[in-house]
């Protein structure tokens, strides 16, 4: 298999995704929280790019049986139940719920890439379970990191090296793309004590200023909820799950 990776989600186009196992990367918070969220007893999780889409979408909903979460700048959109924090999404608040997630870099990454033969949220929460699925589908892969503001962020390019490496089982091949040499590289250089590491990151330092230290603790616990959220139909839900889901859906995920 190929493997390409993007250091932000800023570029990515349709030919990036087509055909292909798209994994996108938002450690802090958004893929984190939509593991948890799935993990908890969310029936799905609907990633948007904006409030008029969120509101849209919830208009045509009953009240009862969806949740509004999200941020702009970090904290929780007014208005909204919940914002991007993974500990907000609690069994007792999301179980047998839909989410409606609007984040500023996440969500805009995942609708980027919907054209994708098959999308996973990763994260460090659930990167041993997404090397599972990849492994599993055996397609050409693209790594997508969310960043921040259309910048590289840390801690999603570690992560992105940590799923590459064990991918690669240990060892890089002979010819990759310069992103997933520059990913690789910076997860072996952190490795030792990568969440020690990954709170020099801009987003750790701003996260922690607000308030929002305890998401940072949970969200850098490696292999901690090993969930697959898969997206389809508009919406990501628990890749063990899709038995459940429309025939279609289930065509496409068990698809080679």
């Amino acid at each position: 298999m190929s493997i390409e990776v993007f250091l932000t989600s800023s570029g990515i186009e349709e030919d990036d995704v087509r055909d292909r196992t798209v994994v996108v990367i938002d450690v802090l918070r958004a893929c984190s929280t939509i593991v948890t969220a799935l993990n908890n007893g969310a029936r799905a999780v609907l990633p948007v790019l904006d409030m008029a889409q969120a509101s849209k979408i919830a208009s045509n909903l009953d009240p009862d049986i969806y949740r509004l979460g999200g941020e702009r700048g970090g904290e929780k959109i007014e208005g909204y139940h919940l914002g991007n924090s993974p500990l907000e999404y609690t069994r007792d608040e999301v179980e047998g719920r839909d989410i409606i997630l609007n984040t500023t870099n996440g969500t805009k990454a995942l609708t980027r890439a919907r054209g994708a033969r098959h999308l996973v949220a990763g994260s460090l929460l659930n990167a041993g379970r997404v090397v599972e699925f990849i492994k599993q589908v055996d397609t050409d892969v693209t790594i997508v990191c969310a960043g921040r503001h259309n910048r590289i962020s840390l801690e999603d390019t570690v992560c992105a090296g940590l799923i590459l490496d064990r991918l690669w089982d240990e060892t890089e091949p002979t010819f990759v793309s310069d992103a997933a040499n520059a990913a690789y590289t910076l997860y072996m250089h952190d490795q030792p004590d990568v969440s020690t590491r990954l709170r020099r990151g801009n987003a750790v330092q701003l996260l922690t200023g607000m308030g929002y230290e305890g998401d940072v603790d949970y969200c850098f616990r490696v292999d901690a909820v090993p969930v697959l959220p898969y997206y389809t139909d508009n919406r990501l839900v628990l890749h063990d799950e899709m038995s459940s889901a429309s025939p279609s859906a289930q065509r496409r995920a068990s698809s080679p």
